[in-house]
């Protein structure tokens, strides 16, 4: 899907073994995204066991965010 931000209840609402990929408009924007990934894992840890994981590709300016059991 094609999005200008993504918010934390749409991370939130990834269930397991699920993902979300989203075109942001530009780089900064898929690095916004990573960045407010990387708070809502330390700010709400899922209560599963699970943890979210991204992938990013610059030249589409692509980010993916999936959950995936969690790497000791």
């Amino acid at each position: 899907m094609k999005a200008e931000t993504i918010s934390v209840n749409d991370i939130r609402a990834i269930g397991v073994g699920g993902q979300l990929q989203v075109t942001m408009p530009d780089y900064k924007a898929t690095v916004s995204a990573r960045n407010l990934v990387s708070y809502v894992r330390k700010a709400y840890p899922r209560e599963d066991g699970m943890t979210y994981k991204t992938s990013t590709d610059v030249k589409t300016n692509t980010i993916t965010i999936s959950v995936a059991p969690q790497e000791d």
